[in-house]
């Protein structure tokens, strides 16, 4: 690192320089009372013919670099050159002096080249790009009239009118403004860089996650690079989450990884860590985020392709389940293309989980429910057969550990919902009864509202309606937010009927769209005993059609698809129709050599080690081909994921195969061990030779 006082101008001045504001870096933002007061200090060390310290300046020389031109890539200062150029810009628009105007131009904006890359002497990011060379070369009738650095401009162009003084005496001012040069002198070392990122984030206005990460992952040596990384994925990435939402997709996708709560102020540091462990290229990491925005803009804007998830998702939202966003992406991931059936389900239990959670523990700690979320990944990550997803989704909620991830019985919700439940829950719940029992064309839950049908405040009428002041104070408190007492409704009824005498507002809701609503008007009294009958048929109701946790048990099942009998016995390692589980592996006989298993997963690793002992160079050439492989991509980009690899990282539990330099997967169901087996040996046209002997557990 070289450090150098000198004045802004010198730093900027001179014949060989281009700088360059990295895509990762924020957009022109100063705004005008920044400039207002740099414009003050000038004015200052103009009368008091003084120097004034604007600050640090710190950069690295790119390697991508022309004949005559050096990059300078600014990791801080950028806002402080900016508004410089900008200021000079206003100043040579200001005057008529031909010799200002020549010296502003060919000093510090703009470079005697026909390369356009090298031109301009700053180049901003993309979305200021266009806006300040249009300012430079003096363009401004085509230009963003919304984009701060044209407003900072034109502001300029006013305070240079308000001050008597001379369009010279500023410009020669400007020479007084001192900064320190810091050369970071990184020599390729990006880690350097980043190191110093970071510590100037500690110190200045702080950065969000997104932008620290952001940081991360475009760094690069060379501009071009930088480029190619920023309009390839990161701008895919913030059109499809939105920037506003950058920094929560990335915590998203870090704790679809890592299965554990991140606070927000060690988001970056954990991103970091994480990825960097795993050896990946920023390309690699940058595109599995690209992978993973598509859902997260399909669960976050409810625009999925496909519309029965899609109105999953609506009322997912409705109900604020972003702690859940890492498991969706998850299961997006994995069912979309593969089971979307599976995927609605799953999605609908979720759903119904959080419904039953919330109405009957509404303040139960959302940390210790984002532990459930992750527990579910890990758990799901394990198995390798996703039309079980559901079924494991719904043990695992059963059965939580944690007191606040609880999944409520039919007894505790049916409680909670006959006391109190908020208008929002109590508008789902009734639509879910709604639609289980009427299959009514359904509405969207913004344009339905619930009608309280003893109304929220009493009036006299209802005062004595209810048998009297004291006996009706008693029903109102005790009724008004049970779910009996509400009823869904279009929005415009709601002001129309809501406080008038029952035997109006039977009127109202008898034409009222929902069945749920309208056959209230049945009831010829709404009091006590109505409401106390329509609560206890509702409750139940919502209990029947709002999946209801299992009993708690210790272990989880797999299911034997054809729930046929297995005998204990030798099979051909070819026959994979046979339904295994359950059963225990005790040995594998291969050409009259027993070799004993404890496991499936040690099972797979036995068939790998027969296939390499057998022909080690065909084993290395199937290996490296990637041919026993998985269906998904996610640790193995852009390739499938290995379930046989020499990089462990690769697998979800790499099992050693003994004697050799590879490993197996070691999570993976007795059902895709014995597929994969048969579709290695295949390779080696050994399936026939081989057999397996199962005995009961």
């Amino acid at each position: 690192m070289k450090a150098t006082e000198t004045s802004i101008l010198n730093f900027i001045g001179g014949f060989d320089k281009v700088f360059i504001i990295p895509p990762f870096q924020r957009n022109y933002e100063w705004s005008y009372e920044q400039c207002r007061e740099l414009f003050e200090d000038i004015i200052k060390a103009h009368t008091t013919n003084k120097k004034h310290y604007l600050g640090n300046i710190v950069y690295y020389v790119g390697e991508n670099n022309g004949a005559s031109y050096s990059e300078l890539i600014l990791i801080d200062g950028q806002q402080r050159v900016s508004t410089i150029l900008i200021l000079l810009c206003a100043l040579r628009d200001k005057t008529i002096d031909k010799n200002i105007i020549n010296s502003i131009n060919k000093r510090y904006l703009i470079n005697d080249t026909d390369n356009s890359k090298f031109r301009v002497r700053l180049k901003q990011t993309s979305y200021d790009q266009r806006t300040f060379i249009s300012i430079v070369d003096g363009r401004t009738e085509e230009i963003d009239k919304n984009n701060n650095i044209f407003k900072n401009y034109k502001y300029f162009l006013k305070l240079i009118d308000s001050e008597n003084i001379e369009i010279s005496d500023i410009y020669e001012t400007i020479s007084k403004l001192e900064i320190v040069d810091v050369n970071l002198q990184i020599e390729n070392d990006l880690e350097v860089v980043q190191t110093i990122f970071e510590k100037i984030n500690s110190t200045g206005k702080r950065l969000a996650p997104s932008d620290l990460i952001r940081n991360f992952l475009l760094l690069s040596t060379t501009s071009k690079e930088q480029e190619k990384l920023y309009e390839k994925y990161w701008i895919p990435i913030e059109k499809k989450v939105r920037g506003e939402n950058i920094s929560k997709f990335s915590k998203n996708f870090l704790t679809l990884n890592i299965f554990e709560e991140v606070s927000e102020s060690k988001i970056y540091k954990k991103f970091k860590e994480y990825f960097s462990d795993l050896e990946m290229t920023h390309e690699e990491i940058l595109y599995q985020m690209k992978h993973y925005s598509k859902y997260y803009e399909w669960i976050k804007f409810e625009n999925c392709p496909n519309k029965k998830v899609n109105k999953v998702l609506k009322s997912l939202n409705f109900i604020k389940s972003d702690d859940f966003y890492p498991l969706y992406l998850f299961i997006f991931e994995e069912l979309y293309d593969e089971n979307v059936e599976e995927l609605i389900k799953c999605l609908i239990l979720l759903r119904d989980f959080l419904i039953r959670y919330r109405v009957v523990a509404p303040s139960g700690g959302g940390g210790t429910i984002s532990a459930v979320v992750y527990n579910l990944i890990k758990k799901l990550k394990e198995l390798d057969r996703t039309d079980e997803y559901y079924e494991i989704i719904l043990f695992e909620l059963s059965n939580s550990s944690t007191p606040a991830g609880r999944f409520p019985n039919d007894a505790e919700f049916k409680e909670a919902l006959m006391n109190f439940v908020g208008n929002n829950y109590a508008r789902i719940i009734l639509l879910i009864i709604e639609e289980s029992e009427k299959k009514n064309i359904s509405v969207p839950l913004s344009e339905v509202t619930v009608e309280h049908l003893m109304p929220q405040t009493l009036s006299e009428y209802w005062k004595t309606y209810l048998g009297g002041k004291e006996k009706a104070e008693f029903i109102h408190e005790k009724y008004l937010n049970c779910i009996g007492n509400k009823a869904p409704i279009s929005k415009e009824y709601n002001s129309t009927i809501s406080n008038r005498p029952w035997e109006e507002k039977k009127i109202y809701l008898k034409d009222v769209q929902f069945v749920i609503t309208s056959e209230v008007c049945e009831n010829e009294k709404w009091n006590e005993e109505n409401i106390q009958k329509r609560n206890n048929e509702i409750s139940t109701k919502a209990c029947k059609y709002i999946t209801s946790p299992l009993e708690r048990t210790r272990s989880y099942q797999i299911k034997n698809p054809s729930n046929e009998f297995v005998e204990e016995g030798i099979y051909s390692i070819s026959d994979t129709t046979t339904p295994m589980e359950g059963k225990d592996i005790d040995y594998i006989i291969f050409r009259d050599n027993h070799i004993s298993v404890s496991t499936w997963k040690e099972f797979f690793s036995k068939i790998c080690k027969i296939a390499y002992d057998v022909d080690k160079e065909k084993f290395q050439y199937i290996v490296e081909k990637n041919q026993i492989h998985k269906n998904r991509a996610t640790k193995n980009y852009p390739e499938k994921d290995p379930l046989i690899t020499e990089n462990s990282n690769l697998l979800v539990t790499a099992f050693p195969i003994k004697g050799t330099k590879y490993y197996s997967e070691g999570t993976i169901s007795s059902n895709r061990a014995r597929f994969y087996a048969k579709q290695l040996l295949d390779e080696y046209k050994l399936s026939n030779e081989v057999k397996i002997c199962i005995s009961n557990k």
